[in-house]
């Protein structure tokens, strides 16, 4: 599928590969799709391949064409069975060759960064760039340092994802049904807990709707790959910070309480090539403020 958006160099194109193994993995490409400098953007938890700024033409006018997977479990990927976090980047070199990229910058947003940081670590010679955007840290370090600045009902989502899956599994389940039955309202309440400059971007309603829809395709097979990821998040990582060898951009908001700059500041110290961006104000949603700024450090570098 593939049609115009937003200007005639802007185009949005979906399909669905075939792995190894036998999985689907679903994508979106969209931006400049002809001559576009080819950036893989990974999506946060709960996201799909949906997610992206809305202003195509925003990205096409940058000169990117922004590729964007749905993670197995999500959207249209297939699931796969006890995957972990260091076994993503052979998903994507996989990606990468069926596309014919070589080389391609590397971008994830929140629970996508530290996909980012097990790419740059197993196949940094296919990274063109790296951009960890309110990425987490690893969370097997005391917990008054992990959650440090995370508020409340973050710091129990964090916790919650420690359970094993016969009692995370029900309660992921419970709340996607509830935001899938009233989506406006699950919108309403993150709006709510958001800082003020989160709720000046998510008063966009072309970023409202953008949110609300790749929030819905992430479950639509259910919530196995949301379960699978939760657990991810918090176990370790499988690898050392410091066997990072390409430089990686890190941007981060004093404003954002899901992933607070302390989380970044972690991988500033343990990561030896870093590129901070430490940024006053902003949020958890500043990726959408940010867009132009993000992607045109990630290509120029």
């Amino acid at each position: 599928m593939s049609h115009a958006t937003g200007g005639e160099t802007a185009q949005v194109r979906e399909r669905i590969l075939r792995l190894r193994d036998g999985r689907r993995m679903a994508i979106c490409e969209a931006g400049d799709l002809q001559g576009g400098t080819p950036v893989i953007f990974l999506h946060g938890n709960p996201g799909s391949r949906l997610m992206r700024h809305p202003e195509d033409a925003q990205t096409a006018s940058l000169g990117v064409r922004l590729i964007v997977p749905d993670r197995p479990g999500y959207g249209l990927s297939d699931a796969q069975p006890g995957r972990r976090l260091i076994d993503y980047p052979g998903d994507l070199a996989q990606l990468a060759d069926q596309l014919g990229l070589d080389r391609f910058a590397l971008a994830g947003v929140s629970a996508g960064g530290p996909y980012v940081a097990a790419c740059a670590h197993q196949i940094p010679d296919r990274l063109a760039g790296v951009a960890i955007v309110s990425g987490p840290a690893p969370f097997d370090r005391p917990a008054k340092q992990a959650l440090a600045g995370v508020n409340r009902d973050y710091r129990s989502a964090y916790r919650l994802a420690a359970w094993p899956t016969w009692a995370l599994w029900p309660t992921i389940a419970l709340h996607d049904r509830a935001v899938r039955s009233d989506p406006g309202r699950a919108f309403a309440a993150v709006y709510a807990q958001a800082s003020p400059d989160d709720q000046a971007v998510l008063s966009d309603p072309r970023i409202a709707a953008q949110i609300q829809g790749y929030r819905r395709e992430a479950s639509r097979q259910g919530v196995r790959g949301l379960v699978r990821e939760a657990q991810i998040l918090v176990s370790p990582w499988g690898f050392r910070l410091h066997d990072i060898r390409p430089r990686i951009h890190l941007w981060y908001w004093d404003g954002d309480s899901i992933v607070p700059p302390q989380m970044g500041r972690f991988l500033q110290a343990h990561i030896p090539h870093t590129v901070p961006h430490f940024l006053p104000g902003g949020g958890h949603f500043s990726i959408f403020s940010h867009w132009t700024q993000i992607l045109t450090a990630l290509i120029q570098g």
